[in-house]
Order: structure tokens, then sequence, then C-alpha cells
């Protein structure tokens, strides 16, 4: 299907639609994606940890017939080099944890698209730092494959980022191809130092305020460890205190875990809603769960975005960077 005369449906970045697709025909294609996503991550999941390959196989075609239906071709690229690397090693590369939290990523995009259909474009600071935070990404699993010894997905995934930077990665996919794993590795790790600088100065303001509430030590030490350094933040523990730090500090964005004892996530979105002074204080939710039900929760209780466990550095720095920019 040619993508001539193409543009992005509902704002959402990535998903490209060509001319002569009808809305009626990716609104039922999306309505598919989001209703079978969560059953089939479940079970991709389930044979992976089971070290049944042949069925996560089948799992990531099924995947891979839903992204091509709703036009995702930069989530399919991702999918298709997966299920190279199955059929190739018998198996899995690494790669799958940060594919399915991409499939629940677009999955919540959706939905919100959905709910919301007249959101302004992001700014362009904010596209940025998604093309440097991809770039970082992949790079760390090029990596790992070089490494693992395995050039032939080091390779595919160098071939994907290649528009980014033709002479760089080119320059590194001969070395791969090569086998001179060492210069490789200075190359790859010299990219990826640049790219991560990148993210660092488009998504850093010292005088803006974060408040993370989280009844997890591991979660608010990971969120203020990537932060701290980007912008002012506040790690608390529950609700309650929550509420207090809201008062004293009037912080420009809250992150908030969805379940905690006492007060939940959507009980305290809530309050915070109903406080005169942060009304449209951008509220991210933390959470594993991309259903219909649990989306439509959180939005309705206030939130207006997602992220999704587990998180990455430039995945935390992207969302913040773009609320915050």
């Amino acid at each position: 299907m040619e993508l001539s005369g193409n543009y992005e449906y509902q704002k959402i970045p990535g998903l490209v639609l060509p001319k002569m697709v009808e809305h009626e025909q990716i609104n039922a294609a999306i309505d598919r994606y989001i209703d079978l996503l969560p059953g089939l991550t479940e079970r991709l999941e389930y044979n992976l940890w089971n070290k049944r390959y042949s069925y996560v196989t089948d799992n990531v075609e099924q995947i891979l017939v839903l992204l091509k239906d709703v036009c995702a071709k930069w989530l399919e690229s991702d999918g298709s080099m997966i299920l190279r690397a199955l059929k190739q090693t018998k198996s899995p590369p690494g790669t799958i944890t940060t594919f399915i939290s991409d499939l629940h990523s677009l999955s919540i995009k959706m939905q919100k698209a959905q709910l919301f259909n007249n959101e302004k474009p992001a700014e362009r600071a904010v596209h940025m730092i998604e093309i440097h935070a991809n770039i970082v990404n992949k790079l760390s699993v090029i990596l790992r494959n070089i490494d693992s010894f395995k050039p032939e997905k080091a390779q595919w995934m160098i071939e994907d980022i290649q528009e980014h930077g033709p002479e760089e990665f080119t320059t590194l996919l001969e070395l791969v191809t090569a086998r001179e794993y060492e210069d490789a590795k200075f190359l790859a790790n010299t990219i990826k130092d640049k790219h991560s600088e990148a993210i660092t100065r488009l998504g850093t303001d010292t005088s803006k305020k974060v408040l993370a509430v989280d009844d997890s030590p591991e979660v608010l030490s990971f969120i203020s460890n990537i932060l701290k350094d980007h912008y002012r933040i506040f790690c608390v523990a529950n609700g309650k205190t929550a509420l207090k730090v809201m008062e004293a500090q009037n912080p420009e964005l809250f992150i908030l875990d969805i379940d905690m004892p006492e007060m939940d996530g959507y009980e305290l979105a809530g309050i915070i809603r109903a406080d005169a002074g942060h009304a449209l204080t951008p509220i991210i939710f933390l959470t594993g769960n991309s259903t219909r039900e649990h989306v439509l929760k959180a939005i309705q209780a206030g939130a207006n975005d997602f992220l999704v466990k587990p998180a990455t550095r430039e995945v935390l720095l992207t969302m913040t960077g773009k609320y915050l920019s």
C-alpha cells in the first residue's frame, strides 16, 4: 500500500495513513487492535516465560496483522525484525519486552485520540525527544546483540534507524558486518551518548517541579534518579503526603501510581483535579494495564497520559518533556 499523500491519524505520532484509507476502516481496525491486544500480549508473555517459542512466533504473527491493519509502520518494522530473529535463531530477542511496551503505548494513544480528537500536535522539541529516545533505545539493543555475538540482529536494527544518520550508521553497519566488534561498540556508544545528550538538553528545566507518588521505593528511586538532574523532583509514598506537598510546592506535573493502599491513583487524581490551582496541571499515570476499562477510568479521573511499565530512561524523559516543554 503506497504511503504517498499520507497524514497522521488523530495526531498520533507514527500512525501514518495512506490517503485511500477511509476513517471508518481505520476506526474499525483501531477498535480491533485495542480489544485484542491485551489478550495477545498476555499470551505472548506467557509463552515467552515458558520458552514455548513456536507459540511466541504465532503470537507475533497475529500482532503483525493488527499492526498492518492500523498502519503502524514503525512498530510493524520492529515486529517483523523480531519475527525474523525468532524464525532464524529459535530464541527470543531481547527486544520483545520493549516491543510489548510500545504496543500498549500505542493502544493508549489510540484510545485517547478516540476520546479527544482535537488535541494540539506535539511541539517540535517533543517530537525531537521522541526521535532521540528511539535511537538510544535501539542502540542499547544493538550493543547487547554485539556483546552476544548476534551480528545479524544488530545489522537489522542498524538498518532500521539508518535514516536518522546515514554516514554514522553506514559505518557502524560496515563494522558489524566485518565482525570488528570493538570498533563497532565504540562507535555505537559514541552515537548513543550524542543522542542521550540531546534528550537531556531538550528535556531540562530545573525551575519546573514534578511530584511522583508511588508506594514502591524502587519505582520512586527509578523516577528520582532519572529526573533529578532535569527538574525539581519530589517523591512521596502515599496520597495524603502528596496532597500536603502539592499545597506547599505547587508542582507543574504529577506522576501517579494507580494501585496504592488507602488512596489509589484514581482518587488522588480526582482530588488534584478538584483543586482550582491544578485543574489543568498534567497528570501521568504509572500503569501496567492498557485495557479500555483502565484507560477510560484513568481519563475520567483526569489523566493526561500514561507511563507503561516497565519504562526506560528515555521513555520517562520523553513523557515529562512532552508536558513540561
